[in-house]
């Protein structure tokens, strides 16, 4: 009797499943694109990516477009939320938000506290990344369904993650990330840019599905912040050599002239260390490590010979110095230091840092730029010389 009457005491204080919903009653908000209102003086245009719970079933058969686009104006972006109810037939669920796109017009306006509603919520992580719609809606962006990934949340998130991999153009930013930068001192946010590759051919989705050259999104560079205003944009190698300035490049490549002709080099690692120095002048200084390796030769040279490979690696050290020098230089003229080298000087001179922070931007646009770059050839590949056509 004592056992039953334990067992009972033991059922009652396990929980139940009060919140439980079934599948087919969630709405699945996996993507959030954020634009300037179209029908309101303030405010957002909201557009919620749901996905169709069906296409999760493992014994289902899923057809068509597996997600559905819905689109509401309100002042907040809570408020955008719960007026999404009017039309999403299913109670909104966040937990499973995996990508925001702001557009660039809302960007350049101002992001605000864009974020609070975000890192304030209860439902919502702050892991998913952010990214900025370029020369388009977000609302566009989200709605392309593409041949080869027909969930536009998930190709935007590939994309870019392939680009990481094999050139660094792009990244992938969490919004944590995102709110961390903008709550900080001595460094400005970047972010990255998408785009759709061309307009679509026609409003109906099922014609680009069955269109041999696609409406596709692309990584498109990345978006200069100052506080919280975009301002300006890396573009193409510009891009990659921001990644590279911050150590956050996986691999990438480099085309180096060769006898009127090119030679392509892979970086296999890197590293890239900041400092600021203050005498005699202020400097921004870049020191950067690589490891290389040959992938492709089209002129005559002999890759046994150290020192033609040791000029190799010096030509490959000039080229890198110039492209990070630009790249750096593109940012001062914007006045916005998003390589973060206020940020070391906080850490490395403190004092300094509380006197001069007012006025950071101001010098670092005016600070020389020092880049010193180290470059090793590891690998020439699997054959010494070049083939030549007989």
């Amino acid at each position: 009797m004592k056992r039953l009457i334990t067992l009972l005491f033991i059922l009652i204080l396990i929980p139940g499943c009060s919140n439980y919903r079934e599948l087919n009653e969630l709405g699945l908000v996996i993507a959030m694109g954020i634009d300037v209102p179209k029908y309101m003086e303030n405010g957002y245009r909201v557009t919620f990516q749901v996905i169709n719970p069906s296409q999760l079933s493992p014994t289902g058969s899923p057809t068509g477009i597996p997600v559905s686009n819905y689109t509401v104006e309100a002042e907040t972006l809570v408020d955008a939320y719960r007026r999404a109810s009017i039309i999403i037939p299913r109670y909104n669920d966040v937990t499973h938000l995996s990508l925001v796109v702001i557009s660039e017009e809302l960007a350049r306006n101002g992001t605000n506290l864009i974020f609070d509603a975000f890192e304030r919520g209860k439902q919502a992580k702050t892991t998913f990344p952010v990214f900025i719609a370029r020369g388009t809606s977000a609302e566009n962006v989200l709605g392309v369904v593409e041949p080869l990934e027909s969930n536009p949340t998930k190709s935007v998130r590939s994309t870019t993650e392939n680009n990481q991999k094999f050139y660094g153009i792009s990244k992938i930013i969490p919004s944590h990330e995102v709110i961390a930068t903008l709550s900080s001192e001595g460094k400005d946010l970047l972010l990255p840019g998408i785009k759709l590759n061309k307009k679509l051919t026609s409003k109906n989705q099922t014609d680009n599905l069955n269109n041999i050259k696609p409406s596709v999104v692309e990584v498109s560079g990345l978006a200069i912040f100052k506080k919280d205003k975009l301002v300006g944009w890396f573009d193409g190698e510009m891009a990659r050599n921001a990644n590279f300035i911050l150590s956050e490049l996986d691999t990438t490549s480099f085309p180096i002239p060769c006898e009127k002709k090119y030679m392509t080099l892979i970086t296999k690692r890197s590293k890239a260390a900041i400092k600021t120095l203050l005498k005699p002048i202020p400097t921004l200084q870049v020191n950067i490590a690589l490891n290389t390796e040959i992938t492709e030769v089209n002129c005559n040279k002999d890759l046994t010979d150290t020192k033609v490979l040791r000029d190799i690696e010096k030509d490959l050290e000039k080229e890198i110095i110039r492209l990070v020098q630009g790249t750096i230089q593109i940012s001062q003229s914007r006045g916005t230091d998003v390589f973060g080298f206020g940020t070391k000087l906080s850490i490395e001179n403190p004092s300094y840092w509380k006197k001069h922070k007012k006025e950071w931007n101001t010098i670092f646009s005016k600070a020389k730029v020092d880049v010193n770059v180290k470059a090793s050839i590891n690998d020439s590949g699997l054959v010494t010389d070049p083939y030549e056509p007989k």
